[in-house]
């Protein structure tokens, strides 16, 4: 009857063993990788012989082992291993030099009756570690914490050169002269590896998933592909293929975004799966007969188990002590790297073969690989739940939820909009993901109810393959944007993503109608978006913040959001500023979490800054332009123009547009009101001002004229409107420009106005406006009452029937009286 030869039966019974191991391991309270080993060793033909090992199920198993290399190299966090790839490299020798030294000393001491290669051989196994503990990290979700992070980089460095010292062992008992030549070829052939895995992959994998779409599993073949290629290519340059499968998963790292639909299956399959059948496999390998052989097995496999164990947890708390790590990290960083069997199983079976090592020391590796493979998976969970509940942020340090609304008309435009959601999507915050279809014709029209049920289902389909949960919603509505904006209201959705206007007018070029009137109406967040590649195809991702950014009231949501697309899709980030807030915005965007690579490029003017980000964009670039909503006191003109600018610096660029909420639109709208301080509009007063004076000769004769009695105020003033004019200007409309400081002492707000025919430059404009206005706020003004003076004269200069009388207005007295009225 045993073994079971039927191939439908033998993969019935695997797979039942991989059903019941996780159902059982929360019953018992014991890792299922540890089941799984104990499983594979009563099913194999050292326990009750049911199963044969067999080469399908050796297969399986070799790729399992890929497998899980390939998905630390996935996971791993580039960012915080590039921030942190000292650490990993000083980590990586002491848990590589510790226990191959003491290990080789131990060994040839204590059993007596090794060679010198022998010993060496041996301690090489205790010197590198297999991440089987890995997708225990992951569930808790530690996996991108530094101290996981440099275990994994660890990992590479311990087994490449424990792999090395197997390679030079084994070829020096084969009297192959170790000579120059022999190095030479040696690293040139590493080197020549690593360059061409790391280089290659990330461009063709841009390419292929640009021009292959995901339907029918086609990427996660090629990825599957590429990775059992990367394998089989590392055994030319002399090292084993989870050397290569790691690289693969490390080059894919940046083309795979975590919360996508590949990244879900390529996750899916491998720890559903193959990895389950590599630990099967492995345990099958046991001979639990062995423990009732000789004294000497015991000797041999007591002094292997003890030697791994105390070298491991001596780098571990060395390496931990070293780096300030607590007692929960250091116990972690040992539950991962304590782990034996891939590099041990090819150094043991390698050995064997060549000669150098006998039964007893392959029982003995199997002794450590059953031992140390429950033990790791104990110490991560253990500690690790630890870790995790530390790291626990509080509800109000995650910020309030996030409810993302996605207006979808179109199949295609909904799939690349569902994408950037799940992108954006911040899983440490409560809310979810809403695609919504507005049905703008009759509520009978059954026809169009059920194109719009069938685009919400391509939706929900696309967000399930990802394995994020979403609430489609479907509108009866005349009007799309009355629709969206109904929803925004009824659904609290605090940040709604909505695509491309197509709308043929000039005015409706760049965002179309809809997309103006949500601008207008819309009291959420707006990020409108042309996305015209796939974003994961895309290489970096460009951020403009014009002036007075710091004062956004969705800043930090901005800030967070951009750095979590960033991570996500994989992109480099830029980010250009300019005047003297700079500072402050590079420090928000330093100290804003998710990490990331970023980089800064600091202009003097905002002119400059758009000018340099538009001359660096390029067609594999994303874009985000900061936008304001019309009659706020940050309102540009320039800023309307940004998304047309953007669009003719490169049109394939992809490009999203962000609106603040309604509420947030003005940052004076929710500045405090401490008694009537700064609730009165200013004092104003008007200076007609001479004909054709340019930029500085203009703010001059406005700030003398203006304070004639007071030369130390008008003195103090001058300098300080010059630079509001180069850096902080708000236009008002093209023909008036709102300059603005704190200087003098004086108890409350003065408005300057001043009139006069324009002509030559002003400053960075190419035309002298007509009305210089200058708000001089008393020197100790909070900045709230600052802004709230800037926007009440804002608002008062673009009311209609203010704007109507300035029109008319023939010099700076009838401004005044106009904004006075």
């Amino acid at each position: 009857m045993f073994p079971v030869t039927d191939h439908v039966l033998i993969f019935t019974v695997i797979t039942l063993v991989i059903l019941l191991a996780p159902l059982l391991a929360s019953r018992v309270r014991m890792p299922d990788l540890v089941l799984l080993l104990l499983a594979g060793t009563a099913l194999g033909e050292h326990g009750f012989g049911v199963l044969e090992r067999n080469e399908a199920i050796t297969l399986f198993g070799e790729v399992g082992l890929l497998y899980i290399m390939f998905l630390a190299g996935l996971e791993i966090d580039l960012y915080e291993f590039s921030r942190t790839r000292k650490r990993s490299l000083g980590f990586g020798m002491i848990t590589f030099l510790l226990p191959q030294v003491l290990g080789a000393a131990g060994v040839y001491y204590l059993l007596g009756d090794l060679s010198v290669a022998s010993a060496v051989l041996m301690a090489s196994m205790f010197a590198s570690h297999t991440l089987l503990a890995y997708p225990v990290a992951a569930r808790l979700g530690i996996h991108r914490s530094e101290p996981v992070t440099i275990a994994v980089g660890a990992t590479i460095i311990t087994d490449i050169l424990a792999l090395l010292v197997l390679a030079v062992v084994v070829d020096a008992s084969q009297d192959i002269a170790l000579n120059a030549a022999f190095w030479a070829g040696l690293l040139s052939a590493m080197v020549v590896l690593v360059l061409l895995i790391t280089l290659l992959i990330p461009r063709f994998a841009r390419w292929f998933f640009k021009h292959v779409g995901e339907s029918g599993g086609t990427q996660f073949l090629f990825v599957l592909t590429v990775v059992c290629a990367c394998a089989y290519l590392s055994q030319f340059a002399r090292m084993k293929p989870i050397i290569g499968a790691f690289l693969a998963g490390a080059a894919f790292n940046r083309q795979i975004p975590e919360h996508s639909a590949l990244h879900n299956r390529l996750e899916f399959v491998g720890n559903t799966l193959f990895i389950p059948f590599f630990l099967i496999s492995v345990g099958m390998l046991v001979d639990p007969r062995v423990l009732m052989g000789d004294p000497r097995t015991w000797k041999v496999i007591g002094v292997m188990v003890g030697l791994v164990v105390l070298t491991k947890w001596l780098s571990a708390m060395i390496g931990g002590w070293l780096f300030g790590y607590n007692r929960s990290e250091r116990n972690v960083v040992f539950g991962l790297s304590v782990v034996q069997a891939a590099a041990t199983l090819a150094a043991v079976l390698v050995g064997f073969d060549a000669g150098l090592l006998d039964e007893r020391a392959l029982n003995g590796a199997i002794a450590m690989i059953v031992v140390t493979v429950p033990l790791g998976s104990w110490a991560v969970q253990r500690w690790g739940r630890e870790m995790a509940l530390a790291g626990v942020e509080t509800p109000k340090s995650r910020g309030s939820g996030q409810r993302l609304l996605i207006p979808v008309r179109r199949s295609a435009s909904a799939a690349a909009l569902m994408e950037l959601g799940m992108l954006i999507r911040d899983p440490a915050r409560p809310g979810g993901l809403f695609p919504l279809t507005v049905v703008s014709g009759a509520a009978t029209d059954d026809d169009l109810v059920g194109e719009g049920e069938r685009l919400l289902a391509g939706c929900i389909n696309r967000a399930s393959a990802a394995d994020m949960e979403v609430e489609p919603q479907l509108r009866m509505d005349l009007n799309p944007a009355d629709g969206i904006v109904r929803a925004a209201r009824e659904l609290r959705a605090d940040t709604v993503v909505t695509g491309w206007g197509d709308a043929p007018s000039r005015g409706a070029r760049i965002f179309g109608s809809v997309q103006h009137a949500l601008a207008e109406q819309c009291p959420s967040r707006l990020i409108v978006c042309r996305l015209s590649r796939p974003l994961q195809t895309c290489r970096n991702l460009r951020v403009g913040m014009p002036p007075l950014s710091e004062h956004r009231g969705d800043l930090d949501v901005l800030v967070r959001e951009t750095k979590l697309l960033a991570k996500q899709a994989g992109l480099d980030l830029h980010v250009y500023l300019s005047g003297p807030a700079a500072e402050g915005v590079r420090k928000r965007f330093e100290r804003t979490q998710p990490g990331c690579e970023m980089d800064f490029t600091v202009c003097g003017t905002w002119k400059e800054s758009r000018e340099r980000m538009f001359m660096e964009l390029g067609r594999e670039d994303v874009v985000i332009l900061p936008q304001v909503r019309r009659d706020t006191v940050l309102w540009a003109p320039t800023l309307d123009r940004l998304p047309e600018m953007a669009v003719r610096a490169c049109p394939e660029a992809n490009l999203l547009a962000v609106y603040p909420a309604l509420e947030e639109s003005d940052p004076s709208a929710t500045a405090p009101v401490e008694a009537e301080q700064g609730s009165a509009f200013p004092e104003v007063r008007a200076v007609d001002l001479p004909a054709g004076g340019g930029g500085e000769p203009a703010v001059e004769a406005l700030v003398r004229g203006g304070l004639p009695d007071d030369t130390g105020m008008a003195e103090e003033a001058l300098p300080l409107l010059k630079e509001s004019a180069r850096i902080t200007p708000v236009d008002l409309s093209k023909e008036a420009v709102l300059l603005h400081a704190h200087c003098g002492a004086r108890e409350r707000p003065l408005l300057l106005v001043g009139y006069g025919e324009g002509g030559g430059s002003f400053f960075e404009r190419d035309k002298a406006p007509k009305i210089i206005l200058a708000l001089l706020s008393p020197r100790g003004d909070s900045p709230e009452h600052h802004l709230r003076s800037l926007s009440q004269v804002a608002k008062a200069f673009r009311r209609p029937e203010t704007a109507e009388a300035v029109d008319r207005a023939g010099n700076a007295g009838e401004v005044c009286a106009a904004l006075r009225a």
